[in-house]
C-alpha cells in the first residue's frame, strides 16, 4: 500500500486568520499533500495563553476557518487529548500507519526545533517544511536546514512563498479596540468572536 503524504499544521490558532489560511494553501500546493491536518493545540508548551482560554472554542474557530478546504481535516486529537501538547506525541501517533509526516514551521520555530520536547526524534521523525512569515530572508534559516540535514538526516523543504506577517496578536488587539477585523479573518470566525465576546470584545460594537 503506498503511503500517503500527510501534513501538520498546528498551533495555537488564536484565532485562525488569512495568513493561516493562505499558509494551509501553500502547504497543500507546494509538498503535494494527500491530507493535511490543521491541529489546535490544547496547551501550547512554547507560549502563554490567556487564563480564559477554551480550546474547544479555537477548534470551533478553525473548523469555521478550514472546514471547506479540499483535503484539509481539522483534527481534535490534541485537545482531547488533554494535557499539554507536545508535538513529538502527535508525529508518533500520526506514524503509526506508516505514513510519510511533513511539519510546517515558521521561520521561530525552524530555528528552535532542536530545543523542543525530543527535538532529535522530532528531526528524524518528519519532514520539515518551513514557510517563512516575515519578509527579510534570514541567513540563519538555511544555515540551521543544513545542520538539521547534517547531524539527523532530516528533509527540510523551504518553500517558496509570499510572506504573510499578519498575526492572531494584530487580531486579537484589533478585537479589543472594538476595530473592523473583516480583512484579517473570516466572517464565519468573526461570528465566532463575535458569539463568545472574545478577546476583550466590547458588546457595543457592531
Amino acid at each position: 500500500m503506498k503511503k500517503k503524504k500527510i501534513g501538520l499544521y498546528g498551533g495555537t490558532f488564536s484565532p485562525p486568520h488569512f495568513g493561516h489560511i493562505r499558509a494551509a494553501e501553500n502547504f497543500l500546493s507546494g509538498v503535494k499533500l494527500d491530507e493535511l491536518y490543521v491541529m489546535p493545540d490544547n496547551v501550547p508548551p512554547h507560549k502563554r495563553i490567556d487564563a480564559g482560554d477554551d480550546p474547544k472554542i479555537r477548534l470551533e474557530m478553525c473548523r469555521a476557518a478550514f472546514g471547506d478546504m479540499p483535503k484539509v481535516t481539522v483534527s481534535d486529537y490534541e485537545i482531547e487529548k488533554q494535557g499539554v501538547s507536545y508535538t513529538i506525541d502527535t508525529l508518533e501517533h500520526l506514524t503509526e500507519n506508516g505514513d510519510v509526516i511533513y511539519l510546517l514551521c515558521g521561520d521561530d520555530m525552524f530555528l528552535t526545533l532542536e530545543s523542543w520536547r525530543r527535538g532529535e526524534d522530532i528531526l528524524r521523525l518528519a519532514r520539515i517544511v518551513l514557510m517563512r512569515r516575515y519578509g527579510k530572508a534570514d541567513p540563519g534559516l538555511a544555515a540551521k536546514a543544513k545542520e538539521y540535514r547534517k547531524k539527523y538526516g532530516t528533509k527540510v523543504i523551504m518553500l517558496k512563498s509570499e510572506p504573510c506577517p499578519m498575526s492572531s496578536t494584530e487580531v486579537r488587539e484589533r478585537v479589543s479596540r472594538g476595530e473592523d477585523i473583516s480583512a484579517y479573518t473570516p466572517k464565519a470566525v468573526e461570528d465566532i468572536i463575535v458569539k463568545y465576546g472574545l478577546y476583550g470584545r466590547k458588546n457595543d460594537v457592531q
